[in-house]
């Protein structure tokens, strides 16, 4: 599909965001708005992480010279997989940490959005395919990743480690494999480190997901793993 890159960030969402209002009613439209302007909002102070060297010069002068933002800086060239995944993965989870049906709702309008990019010609199609892709799984995962983030808390406060350890680990894990009751997890600044099984309750296993990221800090007694303190469950 031939590509539009003549507009800006800012006109492409505000034109997204009239073409539903007209559809629309008004309850189901203020979900897409809010969710839009939560990734307004991202792509404002984040968007320039993906950014390569002579952008970041261009982003940089535009923001001090004129008082621009990213979205007034940029075209759909920079509506694409790694910035829509990182605001549903990571944004969503960590920054808002919305509730369920915020979640759902914005994992929704941002696969309409994907979807309505494309037919209008602001993506092209192999950018398509991976974006649609990515969002498909993640608008699943990010209802939930909230409700396991707040079983671990509980399950944590309820089940004290009270013993001895014999080490101990802080970090940020990949969720690599799980049984009823247990999972395994993968230490992500040392690659190939695994530790396991970190007793969770039978709940918590069903609900999580292998390839899944958790913030744990994780203490060993005997030959189980437990739950210190937690964080984020990020749905990737």
């Amino acid at each position: 599909m031939k590509t539009t890159v003549s507009r800006s960030i800012r006109e492409i969402l505000e034109e997204f965001l009239a073409e539903q209002q007209a559809r629309l009613s008004p309850k189901t439209y203020s979900g897409y708005e809010e969710a839009i302007s939560f990734f307004r909002t991202y792509l404002n102070n984040f968007g320039h992480q993906h950014l390569n060297r002579a952008e970041t010069e261009r982003y940089e002068k535009l923001e001090a010279s004129e008082d621009k933002q990213f979205w007034d800086i940029f075209g759909p060239e920079h509506l694409r997989s790694s910035e829509i995944s990182d605001f549903l993965a990571d944004f969503m989870v960590s920054k808002v940490a919305g509730s369920k049906t915020l979640m759902e709702t914005t994992g929704r309008v941002m696969y309409k959005l994907v979807k309505w990019l494309h037919e209008k010609g602001y993506m092209p199609d192999k950018a398509y395919e991976e974006a649609a892709k990515n969002v498909k799984e993640l608008k699943i995962d990010l209802p939930l990743v909230g409700e396991v983030t707040d079983l671990i808390y509980d399950y944590v406060e309820r089940h004290p480690v009270e013993t001895r350890y014999t080490s101990d680990l802080d970090a940020y894990f990949k969720i690599v494999k799980i049984e009823p009751g247990k999972l395994w997890l993968e230490d992500y600044l040392e690659s190939g480190k695994r530790i396991g099984p970190v007793v969770v309750s039978e709940e918590i296993s069903s609900k999580c997901k292998v390839g899944w990221t958790v913030s744990f800090w994780v203490a060993k007694t005997g030959n189980v793993w437990r739950i210190m303190e937690s964080g984020n469950v990020l749905p990737r």
